[in-house]
């Protein structure tokens, strides 16, 4: 979603305040993850049992993605389009990280399924013990997985927001454009 409601002084606070340049746009990115896993166990003779995985079903889903660009700039300028085409890069990084969940989610339940479908057959005084182990080690996996695909997020983020690509952005609209006299005003 796109909200042109902020002003640049908003949107420096937002980021942090503490950039030398001016934030004329921001890309905010909020996903939600849950994991509910069930293991049942099933009899398979002289009391041994197998593990059979009935449920796997890790979810996240995004519940934020928004793109704000300074209220100041007017849509259609080439200050306007030089930040939304910056956060555009934002955007795109950020759904590439969809489909790289997406891929790992397929790969998680893959594994489980094989993993826990290839188990030998154990006594059942075993059985509870295995089955919190699994649940909490594939709990752990989820989340290793989802925090090394957004480790990758952040880094390609931070290689988009350069000091050589802010400077760039302040000059790609000549030298008397918004980025160097409205802007700058507005968050003073």
């Amino acid at each position: 979603m796109l909200d042109r409601h902020r002003s640049v002084r908003w949107l420096n606070s937002r980021a942090g305040g503490g950039s030398k340049y001016v934030v004329a746009g921001l890309t905010e990115y909020e996903m939600q993850a849950s994991f509910d896993m069930r293991i049942e166990p099933r009899e398979v003779g002289l009391g041994r049992y197998c593990l059979d995985p009935v449920r796997v079903n890790p979810k996240v889903n995004v519940v934020k993605h928004l793109v704000y660009i300074a209220s100041e700039l007017e849509r259609g300028s080439c200050e306007y389009n030089a930040v939304y085409a910056h956060e555009g890069e934002h955007v795109k990084v950020n759904r590439g990280m969809e489909a790289d969940i997406r891929a790992a989610l397929d790969d998680l339940v893959n594994d489980v399924v094989g993993k826990v479908g290839a188990m030998f057959p154990m006594p059942a005084e075993n059985v509870q013990s295995a089955i919190r182990r699994l649940l909490s080690e594939y709990g752990r996996d989820f989340k290793r997985r989802l925090r090394d695909i957004d480790r990758r997020r952040r880094e390609e983020q931070r290689r988009i927001d350069t000091p050589e690509e802010y400077q760039r952005l302040s000059l790609s609209c000549g030298p008397n454009s918004a980025f160097q006299t409205v802007l700058q005003q507005a968050v003073r």
